[in-house]
């Protein structure tokens, strides 16, 4: 039985991962790696950027250092955050009719997620049940940061439903012992990304907002 829900933040409460990938697309050839936004956002989503990086070097032959590409892009981002960050449509009207209690569990860094969620206005809904791949050994696809919020807000992992937009977290949320939906709501994702997030293990694919609301409350999530 579903009794908590561990949301994921970029992609999912809030619309930055196409901001993200377009400041990557951006950047990157400047090491020489040539890549699109959707390529990124299909290969790269919910990981951390050392992760990405990594994964980056080995297949285009690069030495990007992690670190300082991740100051840059934030650097980048920060800017286009302040003008052009939202919460995804329908997002804090659905959390306001939640009937059960929530946390976020992140690949992002705590300073960039307390930023995102004033900018959004969603602070006030998580409080202090906010939880960062920093926090932990492994970001996802390990489950880690899952764990961690389920351990500290008290609940047993096996009570959890989380809701994540790309199938690094699908993987996590499973391998953590918890149930997950997929979320399409976000601008970088699309109809076509359902399979990849069913292959990676979501019990169920939501296409926006309103899909997931109706999802939760036949789950009896959302109060009447």
């Amino acid at each position: 039985m579903i009794q908590h829900i561990i949301f994921d933040c970029d992609g999912v409460l809030i619309d930055s991962e196409i901001l993200s990938f377009a400041v990557d697309e951006k950047l990157l050839p400047d090491y020489g790696v040539k890549i699109t936004a959707s390529e990124l956002a299909r290969d790269f989503g919910g990981v951390t950027y050392g992760e990405m990086i990594a994964a980056l070097n080995t297949r285009f032959s690069a030495d990007i250092d992690a670190v300082s590409y991740q100051e840059r892009c934030e650097a980048e981002l920060a800017r286009t955050f302040e003008t052009h960050l939202r919460a995804i449509a329908g997002i804090p009207d659905l959390l306001t009719k939640l009937s059960v209690p929530i946390a976020l569990a992140s690949g992002s860094d705590l300073a960039r997620l307390d930023k995102c969620l004033r900018l959004t206005s969603l602070e006030g809904f998580f409080e202090d049940r906010v939880f960062s791949a920093e926090q932990v050994a492994r970001g996802k696809p390990a489950p880690d940061v899952f764990l961690l919020a389920a351990s500290s807000c008290g609940w047993m992992p096996g009570h959890c439903l989380v809701i994540e937009d790309s199938p690094s977290g699908i993987v996590a949320a499973k391998a953590a012992g918890m149930q997950s939906v997929g979320f399409l709501g976000g601008a970088h994702r699309s109809d076509a990304d359902a399979d990849i997030l069913r292959d990676a293990g979501a019990g169920y694919v939501a296409g926006n907002s309103a899909d997931l609301h109706s999802y939760l409350q036949g789950l009896c999530l959302i109060s009447a």
